[in-house]
């Protein structure tokens, strides 16, 4: 898993213009979404509620993303493997920052408003995402 964050973060910063970040932020968001679902199914839901929580926000924050207007498609889906539950939960929750600021970014350069609005919005939810993993 930890191969996949690292990917994309190297791809979040080598992404030239908004239709590349964008795409690439939502790929991440995917990512997030998969490590999330994982690290939910390994860990009884008792014992750690917020990761539950945390996967439920990188869906949302992936469909709102997702309706940006510079996106053209959605990028496929890694597969998961990893850790144990809590070095997997911390990495997602770093790799949630990377993508949260990339989607910020995109945010403050986009010309378009959807593309604004879309990004905020996902942004809002990555960010219940880190506080739910942490």
């Amino acid at each position: 898993m930890k191969q996949h964050f690292e990917h994309i973060a190297q791809q979040i910063c080598s992404a030239d213009g908004v239709p590349a970040l964008l795409a690439t932020a939502l790929t991440g968001l995917e990512v997030i979404e998969r490590a999330t679902a994982h690290l939910a199914d390994l860990a009884p839901a008792h014992s750690y509620p917020g990761y539950q929580t945390a996967r439920a926000e990188a869906i949302t924050a992936w469909s709102v993303l997702s309706t940006a207007p510079t996106l053209n498609s959605s990028p496929a889906r890694p597969s998961s493997t990893g850790p144990d539950v809590e070095e997997l939960a911390a990495s997602i929750a770093a790799f949630v920052l990377v993508v949260a600021e990339a989607i910020v970014n995109v945010a403050a350069k986009t010309p378009e408003p959807g593309d604004r609005v879309a990004c905020l919005r996902a942004a809002r939810h990555a960010g219940h995402i880190h506080t739910a993993l942490r």
